[in-house]
């Protein structure tokens, strides 16, 4: 099986007129067509949040402002959420290729049979092309690795993989109990799998600069990584971020601000790299702070605006980078 981290993308996206590598489209290359993400709760905990590691959790996560299915009674069946997420969409468009993604929770924090058994399960649903696995890099022990290769070999399969911040200074203050070395060899062990890993990080953490948060788009250069998904922090009520905010200890990123550091982070990203997302959304329920996040079209088109103002595009600045160490790169060392 060829490698599946490279230098170059598959597509020639910017033939087509984008301006970055964006998933919809990496979806079509690969499947035909266009193909839909499915969240599926199969009900995992965090190591974080139970008592195995922690049990506080991290500052911002409150699971219910971004899982519906934390909020809602869900069926309990995977088949049987898939089916009826497939219904609901077949009900507007007409559709016939899907993701299925494990999204709440910690997605392989939990014995090998019950992951083997859910996982199954979901593949056996018609239009079903794909898997989509969120996990921390601190739950990837190598049984579950080859398990997933084994799933890999007959369906498309990511693994996305939490990290936040290449900083262990920041990962220590939002209490993420793993640190950047974790997520290294996690990547790493995925690659020597063959897996795409998927990761997710946070611009807006508390006490990064924007020097310090490019420096985790530094880090990420020398790493098999195949796709990534770039968040806002946003406050969410019931959490300890949100104590620091009414304290006034904690300020959100604006919109502006945001916009800006995307654009940069997409500039140094190679242009292999499939961009996942670009914003964090949450229910209107949980949102405390920034108001601008109840606008993610808004904010899609404010990043659009810049991408063309200054006809820039993913991976201009990617070539340099080699030639460039900042000091936030060297941060997380250092502690």
């Amino acid at each position: 099986m060829s490698r599946i981290w490279q230098s170059s993308p598959p597509v020639d996206w910017r033939a087509l007129g984008k301006r970055y590598f964006n998933l919809s489209l990496y979806y079509r290359h690969t499947f035909g067509g266009e193909t839909w993400k499915i969240s599926v709760d199969g009900g995992f905990h965090c190591p974080n949040a139970d008592g195995t590691i922690s049990r506080f959790g991290c500052t911002f996560c409150n699971i219910a402002s971004f899982s519906p299915s934390r909020r809602y009674d869900q069926p309990a069946s995977v088949a049987e959420q898939i089916r009826r997420a497939i219904d609901h969409f077949r009900k507007r468009r007409a559709l016939d290729r899907f993701i299925a993604y494990f999204q709440p929770g910690t997605n392989t924090y939990a014995p090998l049979p019950v992951l083997k058994a859910m996982f199954s399960e979901a593949i056996t649903v018609p239009g079903v092309v794909g898997l989509a696995i969120g996990t921390r890099p601190d739950c990837l022990p190598p049984e579950v690795l080859d398990f997933l290769a084994e799933l890999n070999e007959k369906i498309w399969l990511s693994v996305e993989i939490g990290l936040q911040s290449a900083h262990d200074s920041t990962l220590r203050r939002i209490n993420r109990g793993h640190t950047f070395a974790d997520f290294c060899q996690a990547v790493w062990a995925c690659a020597t799998r063959n897996l795409r890993v998927c990761a997710h990080i946070m611009f807006g953490l508390p006490g990064e600069t924007a020097e310090v948060m490019l420096g985790t788009i530094y880090a990420l250069r020398d790493l098999p990584i195949h796709a990534v998904k770039i968040h806002n922090l946003y406050v969410a009520r019931d959490t300890a971020l949100a104590k620091i905010y009414a304290a006034g200890m904690y300020r959100p990123l604006e919109r502006d601000e945001y916009a800006e550091l995307v654009v940069a982070a997409l500039e140094r990203l190679s242009p292999a790299v499939v961009i996942e997302r670009l914003t964090a959304e949450t229910s209107d329920a949980y949102l405390i702070a920034p108001d601008w996040c109840r606008d993610k079209s808004g904010t899609l088109r404010r990043i659009q605006q810049l991408l063309e103002e200054r006809d820039t595009y993913q991976g201009k600045l990617w070539d340099r980078m080699a030639e460039q160490t900042p000091e936030a790169t060297r941060e997380s060392e250092m502690g």
